[in-house]
C-alpha cells in the first residue's frame, strides 16, 4: 500500500515537560518511544489522533513500506489537564488500514477522514497504483455514521489526497494531495462545496505552497490556516506556520514560536480558540509524539490610553513688569533657538520636535528695533512622551489584514524582553510588529505591554483605541 507518512530520522533530546521563554511545552502521557502519534484535533474535550500503537496483542499488520498501520485514538481531556485512557475511535466503521488523519464540522455532525481506499488487501493487491489515500465524509444520524462518502475530488489510481481540515462555515475543506500539477512533494489543496456539493481541487497557490511539502493543514476559526512546511526557511526539518485569509488572499506566512518550531519535525497541530495553547505533533525526542503547549501571557493591569507627543508650549514671565512699563514702544520679546521671535508677555510657541531649545526673554524698544535688556535666558530640554506608542493605519475595515507596531515608542531607559498585545477581541499576540484581521466591526481597545528585561516586575503598558468599519 502507499500511504503518505512521515519517516523521522532527526534525533534532539529534550525533556518531556520544559518552559522556555513564554511557552510551555509537555509532552502527552499516552506518547512513547514505541508508537508514533501525529494529528491531534480536539472537540467537546474528546482528544483524537492518530498513531500507529498496535491494535492486537496476536497480530501484527503492515503497509508496503513496512510501517504498522495508523488507527484513529480518542482520550478525554479532563479539566485539570490529564487524560483517560486513550481507546481506538470507532474501530468496527473506520478503515482496518491507515487512517491517517480525522475532524469534525462545526456542529459535531460531519465527520472527514483521511484513509486508504481499499478495506480489504484483495482489494488493495489488485489495484496496479496500490492502496492511495482518499479523503472520507460521513454524517451522524439517528443510527450513527452514515456509510462514509469517498469525495469527488480523490482518486484511486493516480494521486493521494489527505489530512482533512473544515473551514468554520462548513464551505470550504482543505487537504493535501501529491498530484503531479503541484508545486512541490505535497501541497494544500482546498474544494468549495456548491449546491451541497463538494467542488474540485483547487491548488493554493505559491504563497502557501513550495517545491517542498506542505503538510497538516488545520483550519482556526480566526480565518487562520496553520500547516507544516519544509519549504518556508524555518528552524530545520518541518515547522508549522500560519497565514492569515484576507480580501487579498492568503498572508505570506508567518513561523510559530521558537519554543514550538525546533531544529527537529514540528508539525501536525490543533489550536485553541484563544490560540493560548494547543497540541502539536514532533520527533524531538526520536519518535513522533504529541505535545502540549501553553503561551504564559503576562497580566498588565495599570496600562494607560496612549497620548500623542506635543512640543507646543505657553511661556511667560512670571516677573511680568506693569502695564505703565510696557506702553509705548517698549516690548517684550521671546526669542526661540536665537532665529524664531514672538511678541508679548504670554506666548504659545511649537518646537519642530524632541531636542535642546534656548529660550530668551527680551525688553524690546520698538520706536528703535533694538533690545534694551534681558530679562531671563535659559534653555529647555524639549522630549517625547515615555510610553509604548502603538502604530496603525487610521481606515481599518473588517476581513482586512492590519499591521500594528510600536516601533516608534520612547521608553527611555527601560529595556523590553518582548511585546504582549491584547487585541480586544479575544486574541494575543506577541512581537514589535504584529498582524491581525477584525471579523466584525465596532470599536476596540489595543493594549501593548512589556516586560523589563533588567527588572521583571517593571511593567510598561498603553491602550490605543480603533474603529472598525464594514
Amino acid at each position: 500500500m502507499k500511504v503518505i507518512y512521515l519517516t523521522i530520522s532527526l534525533l534532539i533530546a529534550i525533556t518531556s515537560g520544559a518552559v522556555a521563554q513564554d511557552v510551555q511545552i509537555q509532552k502527552l502521557p499516552f506518547s512513547s518511544s514505541s508508537n508514533n502519534e501525529m494529528s491531534p484535533f480536539l472537540r467537546d474535550s474528546i482528544l483524537y489522533y492518530s498513531s500507529n500503537q498496535p491494535v492486537s496483542f496476536l497480530k501484527r499488520y503492515y503497509d508496503d513500506n513496512k510501517q504498522l498501520l495508523y488507527h484513529i485514538f480518542s482520550a478525554q481531556l479532563n479539566a485539570d489537564s490529564t487524560f483517560t485512557k486513550p481507546v481506538r475511535f470507532e474501530k468496527d466503521f473506520l478503515s482496518p488500514f491507515n487512517t491517517g488523519s480525522i475532524t469534525f464540522s462545526e456542529d459535531g455532525n460531519v465527520m472527514f477522514v483521511g484513509q486508504n481506499h481499499y478495506d480489504t488487501y484483495k482489494r488493495s493487491q489488485r489495484s496496479r497504483s496500490g492502496n492511495l489515500m482518499g479523503v472520507y465524509q460521513s454524517e451522524m444520524g439517528n443510527r450513527g455514521w452514515s456509510r462514509k462518502n469517498n469525495l469527488p475530488f480523490n482518486s484511486r489510481r493516480n494521486y493521494n489526497t489527505a489530512q482533512p481540515t473544515i473551514s468554520s462555515d462548513g464551505q470550504f475543506l482543505f487537504f493535501i494531495s501529491d498530484m503531479e500539477e503541484g508545486y512541490g512533494k505535497t501541497d494544500i489543496y482546498y474544494s468549495e462545496k456548491i449546491n451541497e456539493e463538494w467542488g474540485p481541487a483547487i491548488n493554493m497557490g505559491d504563497k502557501i505552497n513550495t517545491s517542498e511539502s506542505e503538510l497538516f493543514p488545520f483550519y482556526h476559526s480566526s480565518g487562520k490556516l496553520y500547516f507544516a512546511s519544509n519549504g518556508h526557511g524555518g528552524k530545520g526539518g518541518l515547522d508549522l506556520f500560519y497565514s492569515l485569509q484576507t480580501e487579498e488572499g492568503w498572508s505570506t506566512p508567518i513561523a510559530l514560536d521558537d519554543d514550538i518550531n525546533t531544529e527537529a519535525n514540528d508539525f501536525s497541530c490543533f489550536i485553541s480558540e484563544d490560540e493560548q495553547w494547543g497540541f502539536f505533533g514532533s520527533d524531538r525526542d526520536g519518535t513522533d509524539n504529541l505535545y502540549r503547549f501553553d503561551r504564559l501571557f503576562p497580566i498588565f493591569e495599570a496600562c494607560e490610553l496612549q497620548q500623542e507627543d506635543s512640543y507646543c508650549f505657553e511661556f511667560y514671565d512670571d516677573m511680568t513688569l506693569e502695564a505703565d512699563d510696557t506702553e509705548g514702544p517698549y516690548k517684550y520679546q521671546w526669542t526661540f533657538n536665537n532665529t524664531d521671535k514672538a511678541m508679548g508677555d504670554t506666548v504659545l510657541y511649537c518646537f519642530k520636535g524632541p531636542g535642546e531649545y534656548s529660550v530668551k526673554l527680551s525688553m524690546i524698544d520698538t520706536s528703535i528695533g533694538e533690545e534694551i535688556f534681558a530679562l531671563s535666558e535659559y534653555t529647555i530640554d524639549v522630549t517625547r512622551i515615555e510610553q509604548i506608542y502603538i502604530t496603525a493605519q487610521e481606515d481599518i475595515k473588517i476581513n482586512q489584514e492590519i499591521t500594528f507596531d510600536v516601533t516608534e515608542s520612547h521608553l527611555g531607559d527601560f529595556t523590553p524582553k518582548e511585546f504582549y498585545w491584547d487585541m480586544g477581541d479575544g486574541t494575543l499576540l506577541k512581537g514589535e510588529t504584529i498582524h491581525h484581521i477584525f471579523r466584525t466591526k465596532g470599536k476596540y481597545l489595543i493594549k501593548c505591554g512589556a516586560i523589563s528585561t533588567k527588572h521583571p516586575l517593571l511593567k510598561m503598558c498603553s491602550i490605543k483605541e480603533i474603529i472598525v468599519s464594514d
